[in-house]
């Protein structure tokens, strides 16, 4: 497939539409459940997906039209992203169904325009540090927040968890040197959908959640990291559907009664799901 912006777009919307389809998952909105979220269901999600769909082209666009090394490169890329949120909100009805999704997906989609403007083969190494190197100034946002607007600034101030940002920062190399190899692999044995549930476990064992310390505190988030680590390392040594299925079944109905939600892990998946896509086109 030759990667040009309606691609790319196209695969950017089919990541978020095969997220949103998986089932189950720990207090997330899935084609089964609402998990979680009493005002969100399968469908606000299929709506949102769509709305952003033209977000995304704009976003690759943006990384193959405007020079990288301009000082505003990524100030003037975080304003597409607020036109982006007002769209999802209108397709929604006023309901964030992605609102992390549109500021990783944003960077991710505008270094790729820039990484396909200058090499014909996807490089996930080389991405990776573009992305570190665009968002170098979100540490200072952090630091620098006087007035609390947000609740990843909240978590940062209160327990120095980088939240979003921090995934940022790092170039998303949880997702682009880990996680995309982790389920590339566990496809070899397993069908696609189950791979993605034993994904995630893997995501919320070691995920500074910030959704999950703003609906409950630190201590549930710390708890469910011990308990998403012993289900996936219990699961990946007999890599069984059924089992793994289960496993992540009972942990969504104790996400329920809890009141939390993995969101911080769905979007790494999100994001996980489209380098799938993009390095098999490749």
């Amino acid at each position: 497939m030759k990667m040009n912006n309606k691609n790319i777009a196209t695969l950017a919307t089919k990541a978020l539409l095969y997220e949103v389809s998986i089932s189950p998952k720990a207090g997330l909105v899935s084609r089964l459940s609402n998990g979680s979220h009493k005002d969100m269901n399968f469908y606000t999600f299929i709506d949102s997906s769509l709305a952003l769909h033209n977000y995304f082209l704009n976003c690759f666009d943006y990384g193959q039209e405007k020079l990288f090394s301009c000082p505003d490169f990524f100030k003037d890329l975080r304003e597409v992203g607020k036109v982006a949120e007002k769209e999802m909100y209108e397709a929604t009805k006023g309901i964030n169904t992605h609102k992390g999704t549109i500021f990783s997906m944003g960077i991710l989609l505008a270094v790729l325009g820039v990484h396909l403007k200058e090499n014909k083969k996807i490089d996930l190494k080389i991405l990776s540090e573009k992305i570190k190197e665009m968002c170098k100034p979100l540490l200072n946002e952090l630091e620098d927040a006087d007035n609390i607007s947000t609740y990843g600034e909240k978590a940062y101030k209160e327990y120095h968890l980088t939240g979003a940002r921090g995934l940022a920062i790092s170039g998303y190399e949880i997702v682009l040197l880990d996680g995309i190899n982790k389920l590339k692999n566990f496809c070899k044995t397993l069908d696609f959908e189950t791979a993605c549930i034993l994904l995630l476990f893997y995501y919320m064992s070691v995920l500074d959640d910030t959704n999950i310390v703003n609906r409950a505190s630190i201590t549930t988030l710390k708890e469910v990291q011990i308990l998403s680590k012993e289900l996936f390392e219990e699961n990946k040594k007999t890599l069984e559907k059924e089992n793994i299925k289960n496993s992540m079944s009972k942990l969504n109905d104790i996400f329920i009664e809890k009141n939390i939600s993995a969101g911080g892990s769905a979007d790494l998946l999100i994001l996980t799901i489209f380098i799938h896509f993009i390095t098999c086109e490749d």
